[in-house]
């Protein structure tokens, strides 16, 4: 041990040094490692749990960053949630995972399963059985047993039940400053519905081609200080129909609980930087919902709320949201960095 030592002394010496290499000396250069590459691509897994809300088991997908696996770091994470008539494959099957790897986010991602709930507590109390020899009215289901729910708290299992479950299960920041929520159609209503409605427990909410405004009647075209509101949910209910009836079922006749539930209302009551906002839409959304996007968005002006706010071309589809993505992922990124200084 002593001999191998000196040598490797000698071999450290100036470069004016003639020390002859030796097998000892060789030996410890060869011990020498490249550094380890670190990683680019983060893992997609497939994950479930038992909501205490929906009195079910549920299906989700998660991504953990690039580099998760290689250290103790913990991370914010983004919920993302999907359209009526999808599943929590959706944001998946939309570039996602490419579009955080791209960006190299440093965060946990979260793709929920919310049915054809609009994330809401739905008045109508839920019928599992019934529900189980039925076949999905939006969408395909799996199975009817992956879709069907015994009791439907939909907003206490994205806003508590969830959030319990991956901050237990991953090494995350537990805190609303490290908590994002975002969504495309019903699921960008429900990013900014509850987290409107839970600023204690989110910091970022984004919405692509969301219902921004519950109860938005016209005009339409928008225009600015013109606005029309429903006020009886049944006439609402059948403008709208299938979809009106959907929307009755979960809110019920009492237009004060679909207010408690508007983006658009509850926006009326924010203070600015209370919640980092990102609001998008496309100009040919079939079922027009950037008039109501430019509705909230005059309300947020009218309040001083700053916000990310952009109409541009595009139809109320895939291609749009595949287009959008990496824009609101960047925007609760940069939302995190300036919080969790």
């Amino acid at each position: 041990m002593r001999r191998l030592a000196t040598l490797v002394l000698l071999a450290a010496c100036g470069s004016n040094s003639q020390t002859q290499k030796t097998p000892e000396t060789e030996a410890v250069e060869e011990v020498v490692l490249a550094p380890r590459p670190a990683p680019t691509t983060g893992l997609l897994k497939t994950a479930s749990f038992q909501s205490n809300a929906l009195g079910v088991t549920k299906s989700y997908l998660v991504y953990l960053p690039a580099g998760y696996d290689q250290d103790e770091s913990r991370y914010p994470v983004v919920y993302m949630l999907h359209g009526l008539g999808g599943d929590e494959d959706n944001w998946s099957k939309m570039g996602l995972i490419e579009a955080a790897d791209t960006l190299g986010l440093k965060a946990i991602v979260v793709m929920m399963d919310g049915d054809d709930s609009f994330y809401a507590n739905r008045v109508t109390p839920a019928d599992y059985q019934t529900c189980l020899g039925q076949p999905r009215p939006f969408g395909r289901a799996r199975s009817m047993e992956t879709y069907c729910v015994k009791t439907a708290d939909y907003e206490a299992y994205v806003a508590t039940d969830m959030i319990r479950h991956v901050d237990a299960t991953y090494r995350t920041i537990a805190k609303r400053e490290a908590r994002a929520l975002g969504g495309l159609s019903m699921g960008g209503f429900g990013a900014l519905m509850i987290g409107m409605r839970h600023k204690d427990v989110f910091s970022s909410v984004a919405s692509h081609s969301g219902v921004a405004a519950l109860l938005y009647k016209g005009p339409i075209p928008f225009e600015a200080g013109k606005t029309e509101l429903f006020e009886d949910p049944k006439i609402l209910a059948k403008s709208f129909g299938r979809i009106g009836t959907l929307l009755y079922s979960i809110f019920g006749e009492d237009v004060e609980n679909w207010r408690a539930h508007d983006p658009a209302h509850l926006a009326k009551s924010l203070s600015d930087g209370e919640l980092a906002i990102y609001l998008d839409c496309g100009t040919e959304d079939e079922f027009q919902l950037h008039h109501g996007a430019s509705y909230l968005h005059e309300v947020l002006e009218s309040r001083g709320i700053t916000h990310d706010y952009t109409l541009v071309p595009g139809t109320h589809s895939p291609a749009f949201w595949s287009d959008r993505i990496d824009d609101s992922l960047a925007f609760h990124s940069k939302q995190f960095a300036a919080r969790l200084l």
